[in-house]
């Protein structure tokens, strides 16, 4: 995935005395990068601010990012269908945890929309980065009720079938500099080519065509 933008930090930098070390190591934050690019006018990148839902269609020419940040607790869901055209449709939303319902809706409604649109046959994909604890066996989801709800919904609209990938993410006791953006990146030579960079800048490359 040469052509996609790389953003994630190999070392997390450290607070310092000096302060232009630590404006520094805020500008290098994957979402200040992304922050900067859409002050600057970039046409390719969407953002979905907290309690929204946004919905892109990826094309090589188009958006190929679509991204979400200031999550510590909220719960962001990310919805990749393909549409008869054979273009991907990327529905993100992030919302608080006390407001799933509204979340659901937001979702929905996005679905509703496009449902013209989009390809009965490929089975979709959702991305849920949520809260995650500490166990024995590393970082876990905490029991979140969005899960089962959102797996229904899913059938509704897509008897094909669906597949849920689930990654938690730290809330307490986060270093400085710590990144807190949901990000998909569809690679311009090929959308089917996904890297998601979730919160903490943990990497996953996925082939939506598999």
């Amino acid at each position: 995935m040469c052509s996609v933008l790389n953003l994630t930090r190999k070392v997390l930098p450290k607070m310092s005395a000096i302060p232009k070390n630590n404006i520094a190591a805020i500008n290098s934050m994957p979402e200040m990068v992304l922050n900067r690019k859409l002050r600057d006018g970039a046409q390719n990148i969407v953002h979905c601010d907290m309690n929204q839902c946004a919905a892109a269609i990826i094309s090589p020419n188009g958006i190929d990012t679509i991204y979400t940040d200031a999550l510590a607790g909220c719960n962001a869901v990310n919805i990749i269908t393909k549409l008869k055209d054979k273009r991907f449709l990327s529905i993100l939303s992030h919302y608080v945890p006390t407001n799933i319902a509204g979340q659901l809706t937001a979702i929905e409604k996005q679905l509703q929309t496009y449902a013209p649109h989009i390809d009965k046959n490929y089975q979709p994909r959702a991305f849920l980065n949520i809260r995650g604890r500490n166990t024995y066996d590393g970082l876990e989801p905490v029991p979140n009720p969005i899960v089962d709800k959102l797996k229904c919904l899913l059938e509704k609209f897509f008897p094909q079938g669906n597949k849920i990938d689930i990654t938690p993410y730290p809330t307490a006791k986060r270093p400085a500099f710590f990144s807190s953006a949901n990000i998909f990146q569809f690679d311009p030579a090929d959308t089917a080519k996904l890297k998601i960079t979730s919160v903490g800048e943990k990497e996953k490359f996925i082939d939506l065509n598999i």
